[in-house]
C-alpha cells in the first residue's frame, strides 16, 4: 500500500506555512512544516516547534525523532540530502545507492510519523523541488504536489527587509536583505524546475495555485486543492474565507507565522504600495516570462 505525501514546492516567502497550517487542521492531515530542517539545522540546534516547545521536548517530535534516530543519523541524512535535493543534482538524476538511501530513510521517517500520530496523510511543505522530484522516484509514496506560487515582485519586496535572529519567535537566523534581481531569478529558477513535476506525476496529482487566489478566494482555490491531495478541504476554507483564524499545531521549521498562534488569511499588498520602481522593473525584466505565465501581468 502506497503512503500519501502531500508536498509544497515553490519558493520562499510564498505562503506555503500558511497553507501547511490550513491543511494540518484537517484530521487526516498532519501538517509538519519543512522536513528538510530537520536535519540541516532544527534538531542538532533544538529549535521551536509551532506548539512553542523544542524539538525535543515536544510531545509529536521528540518520540518521532527518539526513533528514527535508533536506526539513522542526522547527519548522515543531511549529507544525502546535500547529494539529492539541490536544483540540478546528478546523484538524484542518475539513481543509484545514494538516491535509495535518501529514499529509504525518507520513508522509514514518514512510517514512524504516522505511527506516533496516527495521522494518515503527511504534508511536507520544504517547497524545493529537488526533494519533491526524488521522493516521485518512489513507487511506495503516493505523492500529491502543489505548486504554490506567488508574485515575484511580493517575494522580492518580503525578501528585500532584513529579519534579526529571534529563535523563540522561528527565526532560527538572522534574514539579511537580498538585491532584487537576485531574488527574481531564484524565484524562476525554482519555480522552472518545479514544473517538471508536472510531467513526472499523475495529471491529477499536481495543481498549480496561487497565493494570492487563495487569500482572496479561499473557498475555490482549496476545492481545487482537495481534488488533487484526495482530502475535503471546504470546511476549512470556508472558516478561512469567513475570517476565522487558522491554528498552528507542530509544524517544526517555515516562517515565523507558526510561533505566533491563531491567524486570519489576508490579502497583503504592501509590495504594491511600497517597492521601489527600480527594483521592480528588475525583477519584471528577469521573471516577466514566467510572471506572464502565472497571469501576474498582461
Amino acid at each position: 500500500m502506497q503512503s500519501r505525501i502531500i508536498y509544497i514546492t515553490g519558493y520562499g516567502r510564498s505562503g506555503s506555512t500558511v497553507v501547511d497550517i490550513a491543511l494540518g487542521m484537517h484530521p487526516e492531515v498532519f501538517g509538519s512544516g519543512e522536513i528538510s530542517a530537520m536535519c540541516r539545522h532544527v534538531w542538532r540546534e533544538n529549535e521551536y516547534c509551532a506548539c512553542g516547545n523544542r524539538i525535543k521536548e515536544c510531545a509529536v517530535w521528540g518520540p518521532i525523532m527518539a526513533r528514527w534516530t535508533q536506526q539513522y543519523d542526522p547527519a548522515g541524512y543531511f549529507a544525502l540530502q546535500r547529494a539529492i535535493e539541490p536544483l540540478y543534482a546528478p546523484a538524484r538524476m542518475i539513481g543509484g545507492r545514494k538516491l535509495g538511501n535518501f529514499l529509504a530513510q525518507s520513508q522509514a521517517l514518514f512510517s514512524i510519523m504516522r505511527d506516533e500520530t496516527g495521522i494518515p496523510i503527511i504534508l511536507d511543505s520544504s517547497k524545493a523541488p529537488g526533494r519533491a522530484l526524488a521522493l516521485a522516484h518512489d513507487p511506495s509514496i503516493d505523492l500529491r504536489v502543489i505548486h504554490l506560487v506567488r508574485d515575484a515582485r511580493a517575494v522580492a519586496h518580503a525578501m528585500g527587509r532584513a529579519i534579526p535572529l529571534d529563535v523563540a519567535r522561528g527565526i532560527q537566523k538572522e534574514i539579511v536583505p537580498r538585491w532584487a534581481m537576485r531574488t527574481a531569478l531564484r524565484w524562476r529558477m525554482y519555480n522552472s524546475v518545479a514544473e517538471r513535476l508536472h510531467a513526472q506525476l499523475p495529471a491529477e496529482h499536481f495543481v498549480r495555485v496561487r497565493y494570492e487566489d487563495i487569500a482572496r478566494d479561499p473557498v475555490t482555490e482549496f476545492a481545487r486543492i482537495s481534488t488533487t491531495v484526495g482530502v475535503d478541504l471546504s470546511a476549512i476554507a470556508s472558516l478561512m474565507a469567513e475570517g476565522e483564524p487558522i491554528v498552528p499545531a507542530h509544524q517544526m521549521a517555515g516562517s515565523r507565522i507558526r510561533m505566533k498562534g491563531p491567524l486570519s488569511l489576508h490579502y497583503d499588498d504592501a509590495w504594491e504600495l511600497e517597492m521601489p520602481e527600480t527594483a521592480r522593473r528588475q525583477v519584471e525584466f528577469v521573471a516577466g516570462e514566467q510572471l506572464r505565465r502565472y497571469r501576474y501581468v498582461d
